[in-house]
């Protein structure tokens, strides 16, 4: 094994998990699609739904009533037209919300491979640098769990989105993404930092040989 990988050889392992992890939910999305359908489906809320106004309770006025031959009678509305719009919103919804739950699903998987990635290659510029062994393992493992948690928050707030709706599904996965998005930063801005400092260093050391 290459020396530099030693110290950050749970990091690669586990953004190789992460790749791992979003081609086989990329193959649950198409095969088990109309189980996550159906899941998805059990989380809608079922609407209320009004029947037409008992006939007791409906107003009496004059010019709702009409006599037979009188010519002057006017149809009272029916509640069918109501109805039958108030149902075709509450479909267009419906299927919105399911539109953007498959969605945010699918963010899960793209999520998973592209953090995956990005772990390791992170994880091998931290073990190129000079950093000591101790931050190089922290800072590699650390956001290659960042790299989990970001996309599990998105299969998570997918599942979530048809029973509470897009923003308190959204907001309710805040305590998994925020820690995801601050490990993978906390490994980015420690490879990018020992990057900077091994440069300056090796253009110092050119200039005191020179």
């Amino acid at each position: 094994m290459l020396e530099f990988i030693r110290p950050v050889r749970l990091g690669i392992v586990i953004g190789l998990l992460g790749i791992v992890f979003g081609i086989g939910w990329a193959f649950w999305l198409v095969l088990g699609h109309e189980r996550i359908h159906a899941t998805l489906e059990a989380g809608v809320p079922v609407p209320v739904e009004r029947g037409p106004a008992p006939a007791e309770a409906r107003p009496h006025g004059h010019g709702n009533h009409s006599h037979p031959g009188d010519g002057h009678g006017h149809a009272a509305p029916t509640s069918v037209q109501h109805g039958d719009a108030h149902a075709h919103a509450g479909q267009v919804h419906r299927d919105a919300v399911m539109g953007l739950a498959h969605q945010r699903l699918t963010r899960g998987h793209l999520h998973a491979m592209g953090l995956g990635l990005a772990s390791i290659i992170i994880s091998v510029v931290i073990g190129l640098t000079s950093a000591p062994n101790g931050i190089k393992a922290a800072a590699s493992t650390l956001g290659a769990v960042g790299g989990i948690l970001y996309p599990m928050a998105w299969i998570v707030m997918g599942y979530r989105t048809p029973a509470l709706g897009p923003e308190l599904a959204e907001k309710s996965v805040v305590f998994m993404a925020g820690p995801g998005v601050a490990l993978v930063l906390l490994g980015v801005v420690t490879a990018l930092a020992f990057t900077v400092k091994d440069m300056f260093s090796a253009k110092k050391h050119g200039k005191e040989e020179s």
